[in-house]
């Protein structure tokens, strides 16, 4: 890894002192996620893509183990307490579906900074993407190469590139990526005011909110607990 080209973030306006944080002190709102919409939404969806298709699997096995042995436990409960958590970790944070799959597919090539495992990137291959991913500490037996790099690798890339940030780690990894990259960008994730957790940091949202227009939204089913979308952002003339 490289240390971060700061003389680079500052020549293009990145000094941390001149991004405001006017969401600090903003409290998220409330969770609207509810348990019955994730299922319908999930059980509609396409299974073709694994994701989805172990999804709906999860939830039909949940169904028969509580009918079989009278479970007091409601099934939102077990999916929150164990079955999602298994399912993240064997995928990804957020739930792919065929039409944001697609619509990536379109704003391609794409570089993704922040893979973890690659499954959003796997499922874009298989539907034709030009993608190439990156992660600043790639794991063993990823769904897709995933190089390793963090967002000095932007500098390597030009505008005709579409940067994509799948729940970025909080830090400012994301923030730095928008500063060191010319192009479209696509957030995969909340933002603040939509139940909002926590990825990268304000001043990432703040940048995004100045420098680019918002373009495109596409709903994902979300994990009970979460409000995950697909956000397509341009620069600003």
């Amino acid at each position: 890894m490289t240390e971060y080209p700061r003389d680079e973030i500052r020549r293009r306006g990145g000094d941390p002192e001149e991004i405001s944080d006017r969401y600090r002190d903003q409290k998220p709102a409330s969770i609207s996620v509810s348990w019955a919409d994730f299922v319908e939404t999930v059980c509609n969806e396409d299974d073709t893509i694994e994701y989805i298709a172990a999804i709906q699997e999860a939830l039909t096995r949940l169904r028969c183990r509580k009918r079989e042995c009278d479970i007091g436990m409601p099934i939102s409960a077990q999916w929150e307490t164990d079955v999602q958590q298994r399912l993240i970790a064997k995928y990804a944070f957020a739930i792919p579906t065929r039409e944001a799959l697609e619509y990536l597919r379109e704003q391609g090539p794409l570089i993704e900074l922040g893979a973890w495992k690659g499954y959003w990137a796997s499922e874009l291959d298989n539907c034709g993407a030009d993608i190439t991913a990156y992660d600043i500490d790639p794991i063993l037996d990823p769904w897709f190469p995933v190089e390793s790099g963090d967002q000095d690798v932007l500098l390597e890339y030009s505008e005709t590139e579409t940067l994509v940030l799948c729940w970025p780690p909080v830090g400012p990894m994301a923030y730095e990526a928008l500063l060191l990259h010319d192009g479209d960008v696509v957030y995969i994730g909340e933002r603040p005011g939509e139940g909002y957790k926590a990825f990268a940091d304000m001043r990432f949202f703040d940048v995004l909110t100045a420098r680019y227009e918002h373009v495109a939204q596409i709903d994902l089913p979300s994990h009970p607990g979460a409000t995950d979308d697909l956000h397509h952002y341009r620069p600003l003339d």
